[in-house]
């Protein structure tokens, strides 16, 4: 029997560890990079230097919340160049610091040391050896390692000769009133060796910017933010030669412009260098038009993948005589002493005009702040997390005193829609009700300053700008404050008494980000196509309290 007992203790063991969890694994990381670069033909002569062109790989910046975060620590890169001799000599970039490299026979080993602050990587400068030929191919790799992380190699195919498409700058009015159109006349040229087979048109307008002609060739998709349109043209493109469109292209500046932008950019056919614009465009039908080129001269100012894909493409900002009116959005609630409330406070644009401080490759700037005194007898026991605390005179509170502060600034989203809001919901405890004047907080929203908020530039009526809190301990209906509709009331499942205040009429929420994708029918618009949008923005929408706040871009959070 004692036998028979240590044998099944035997087994249980053996049963409990096959079931103990492995270790986690390393969290796995790839790396970026150019999937492809062309190389400009070495000049051949004794003294002649190639065109270069550059390289930069670096580990990828993962976006605010991500479970999986890199660590920081030493990155070593390792450059494989083997396959590259006789095709092309890399560097690395003297231009710019770079960390500590060692050169092998076949390799270059660089080694970062992952400073705080900045992003690991390695800048290079790669030209066509002397002697290669056109056409000329093979693969440049790149591995790197991290202590615990796993970081995915990345490829670059490097090729010697080719097209390059440059897109001629535009002579574009830059001060517009709304209404106000001008034509679009685009040119582009092949500087390279070799003929482009087919090309796709880029045109990226912002929301208060649209092109009036609708052509089969052309499929636009995007909304909220950015509207992309793609248009697909046949046939090839020799060297040296020039082509403009040989139909009218018009843009015009609508009700809802403010400051716009216009990107335009011409790429060959299945070789476009970013993904959000992969995807060559089907002619579709519909129109019964055709937007066209025609050829514009030969090119005389310089001589598989594009040479240089920076010259590929533009931009062009505008600035518009218009307005958007701003309005501060407070509340009355219904309180009593001891109760807890959630109340939300925010702004509406009336517009008629959008507002963007969203720019592509640089960080978002808020486009307001909302300045909230809180009501006297009242404190703060949850926050936005879009929301700071302060002190009265606007002074910093440390991280530690974000809750029961007298006042907070929030910040907004970089993009307000014409007929967006932006709500942010608080949380409060009555401690008292304060009577009259005394008891009453408020809501301002402008251009974010040192002690507050002052009015935007573009908001005509300053009026609107501040709008009041105030505790109704009787419950009553008595008018809202300006700009501000009053809540209702809704029962709290939570034990001790509390209140949920809306600060919003009850309709779809418009919010400070990308709206959903629009369709091809509009001008320049080809149905029926699948072409990718480029994506500029996108809505959120966060609850807070259990309670959900309709009308309002939600900026709700813990402390």
């Amino acid at each position: 029997m004692r036998k028979s007992i240590s044998l099944l203790a035997a087994a249980g063991s053996v049963a409990l560890g096959l079931t103990t969890p492995a270790a986690a694994a390393d969290p796995v990381f790839p790396l970026i990079g150019p999937s492809a670069v062309g190389l400009r033909l070495h000049p051949g002569t004794p003294t002649g230097v190639a065109k270069e062109s550059r390289l930069v790989f670096t580990l990828p910046e993962p976006a605010a919340g991500d479970v999986a975060q890199l660590p920081r620590g030493e990155v070593t890169f390792t450059v494989d160049l083997g396959k590259l001799a006789g095709i092309a000599d890399v560097r690395e970039n003297p231009a710019v610091a770079h960390p500590e490299c060692v050169r092998a026979a076949t390799t270059l080993v660089c080694k970062d040391p992952g400073t705080a602050g900045a992003r690991p990587g390695i800048d290079l400068l790669i030209g066509a050896a002397k002697g290669s030929a056109d056409g000329a191919a093979a693969d440049l790799a790149v591995t790197a390692t991290l202590p615990g992380a796993t970081l995915r190699p990345v490829t670059t195919k490097v090729s010697v000769g080719g097209p390059d498409l440059v897109m001629e700058k535009l002579p574009l009015k830059a001060d517009l009133v709304p209404g106000q159109k001008q034509p679009v006349a685009l040119a582009f040229a092949n500087t390279g060796n070799r003929a482009a087979h087919g090309v796709v048109l880029e045109l990226a307008a912002t929301r208060g910017m649209e092109f009036v002609e609708s052509y089969d060739n052309c499929v636009t998709r995007g909304g909220g933010r950015t509207a992309v349109t793609l248009c697909s043209f046949e046939g090839d493109f020799a060297p040296g030669e020039a082509w403009e469109l040989a139909d009218p292209l018009t843009l015009k500046a609508t009700e809802r412009a403010y400051e716009d932008q216009l990107g335009y950019g011409i790429y060959e056919t299945g070789s476009r260098p970013d993904a959000a614009s992969a995807l060559a465009v089907p002619a579709g039908k519909g129109t019964g038009k055709t937007l066209a080129v025609k050829k514009h001269g030969a090119v005389t100012s310089k001589s598989a993948t594009d040479l240089e894909p920076g010259d590929n493409r533009r931009e062009f900002a505008f600035r518009t005589a218009n307005t958007a009116d701003f309005v501060a959005t407070g509340a009355i609630v219904p309180a009593k002493a001891g109760q807890t409330v959630t109340a939300e406070f925010g702004f509406r644009n009336q517009g008629p005009a959008w507002i963007s401080r969203a720019r592509v490759g640089e960080a978002p700037v808020a486009v307001a702040r909302t300045d909230v005194r809180v009501p006297a007898g009242t404190s703060v026991t949850k926050k936005p997390e879009a929301c700071r605390a302060v002190n009265a005179d606007g002074s910093e509170r440390t991280a530690q005193q974000q809750l029961g502060a007298p006042r907070y600034f929030c910040e907004s989203a970089a993009t307000v829609l014409e007929n967006g809001k932006e709500g942010y919901a608080f949380e409060l405890r009555v401690d008292k009700v304060v009577e009259g004047a005394a008891g009453k907080g408020s809501v301002s929203v402008g251009e974010a300053g040192p002690q507050g908020v002052t009015p935007h530039r573009f908001d005509p009526k300053a009026g609107n700008n501040t709008a009041e809190i105030v505790l109704d301990a009787k419950g009553g209906a008595s008018p809202a404050p300006s700009g501000s509709p009053s809540g209702s009331p809704s029962p709290s499942a939570s034990p001790s008494p509390s209140t949920s205040v809306s600060a919003g009429p009850s309709h779809a929420a418009t919010t400070g980000g990308a709206a959903g994708a629009q369709g091809g029918n509009g001008p320049l618009a080809s149905t029926g196509s699948s072409a990718a949008p480029l994506a500029l923005g996108a809505a959120m929408l966060l609850a807070a309290g259990g309670a959900l706040y309709v009308g309002f871009r939600r900026r709700a959070g813990r402390a």
